[in-house]
């Protein structure tokens, strides 16, 4: 028999979440059972998994220590060493590309920081260097890793909250705690935080617009479409089958500044759908500059490439008149897509365990956050 007191870290969360946890390599179809049969208990009293454990809840597993064993991950076996020596080796990675001062904000439970284009937010394979793998790297570098998470306790991984595609750059939020993924993924769920995002698309928009409709993904292609209204939100392809996986889509867009071949605009999603803002300019004929998937490659080189002969040329030039010239701005030919501004609520009333997760977001109540984009995106405008 074990007992496990719950730490105020890994307060909160539901029963069967922290028993698949600390039991990682146990099946859920194993956990209810051990919980039917009272082989697990919370309190001394039989539990079902639903039940949130509190701090100090105290909780019995009636299994021999070689079965938990057996289920366990340790947490200084070689696997969690290697897993802290890959936070700071992409911590030292990655540093170059976030810049000197890559974190907008933190506090004790969240962080908000720059994220470059070209950085995976998560892993997709074992291999990669992700903005997790940075967040875990950094805080060690801090010394922020408590002692309960070198004890071989169950606690919270800090991680990425939301994501951005691997080539859209800008505001991350991240959790530090336990309480503070709780919080962040209650007011996302929620759309409580206004993200807005800049974006250079190609042509000249002229007034601010909304579009709506529906869009359907294709998980194999992780492609998305706008549903064909005409034929009852049946994609353009005739696939039937994924009409009754088709979503409502809403964007509020506004032109920032106006160039000769490129628009810079703004946009609020409204809702979150996968690659919603790709799709959206696309289907009114604006595709964004350097969109891989659904921009247009023909006019992303022309742009593009008329950039870079305007910068030499300018060096050029500057070096014969003046002697000297400015080095060339970098340009990176990811799709032009920034998250540049996050702002919260005044108030966090009607949120589940409102009391706990308005603690936790109080220092966030009524602010907003800027990430400017990229300043060569600028030069576009002149071309």
């Amino acid at each position: 028999m074990q007992e496990i007191s719950v730490s105020r870290e890994e307060s909160g969360q539901r029963l069967d979440k922290y028993l698949r946890r600390r039991l990682p390599l146990a099946t859920s179809s194993f956990i209810y059972k051990m919980l039917r049969k009272k082989n697990i208990t919370l309190q001394g009293r039989k539990a079902d998994g639903s039940e949130k454990v509190e701090t100090g809840d105290i909780i019995r597993l009636f299994l021999s220590d070689e079965t938990i064993e057996k289920f366990s991950r340790q947490r200084d076996d070689e696997g969690t060493r290697r897993e802290a020596d890959e936070g700071l080796e992409a911590y030292r990675k990655l540093q170059p590309l976030l810049g000197r001062s890559p974190v907008i904000y933190e506090d004790d439970n969240i962080l908000a920081v720059r994220k470059p284009s070209g950085v995976l937010s998560q892993k997709a394979k074992a291999s990669d260097l992700s903005m997790n793998e940075w967040l875990r790297g950094y805080l060690a570098s801090k010394n922020r890793v408590s002692e309960e998470e070198t004890e071989g306790k169950a606690v919270f991984r800090p991680s990425v909250c939301n994501r951005l595609d691997r080539n859209t750059g800008g505001i991350l939020l991240c959790a530090k705690t336990l309480p503070g993924s709780r919080a962040l993924s209650a007011v996302i769920r929620d759309r409580m935080i206004r993200k807005t995002y800049t974006m250079v698309v190609h042509g000249q928009i002229r007034e601010p617009g909304i579009i709506e409709n529906e869009l359907i993904k294709d998980r194999e292609l992780n492609r998305v479409q706008v549903a064909d209204p005409v034929q009852n939100s049946v994609p353009a392809d005739g696939n039937t089958e994924n009409r009754k996986h088709s979503r409502r889509a809403v964007t509020v867009y506004r032109p920032v500044q106006i160039g000769k071949k490129v628009t810079i605009v703004e946009a609020d999603l409204i809702t979150g759908r996968s690659h919603q803002l790709r799709v959206h300019m696309a289907s009114i004929g604006h595709p964004i500059v350097s969109d891989p998937k659904y921009g247009d490659q023909a006019l992303d080189r022309a742009l593009l490439n008329r950039l870079e002969k305007v910068q030499k040329d300018r060096v050029l030039t500057e070096v014969r008149e003046k002697g000297t010239g400015r080095k060339s701005r970098m340009i990176h030919r990811e799709q032009l897509l920034w998250c540049s501004q996050v702002s919260f609520p005044g108030s966090f009333s009607g949120l589940s365990d409102e009391g706990e997760m308005s603690e936790v977001l109080a220092c966030l109540a009524g602010r907003g956050f800027e990430c400017p984009h990229p300043g060569w995106w600028m030069d576009l405008l002149r071309v």
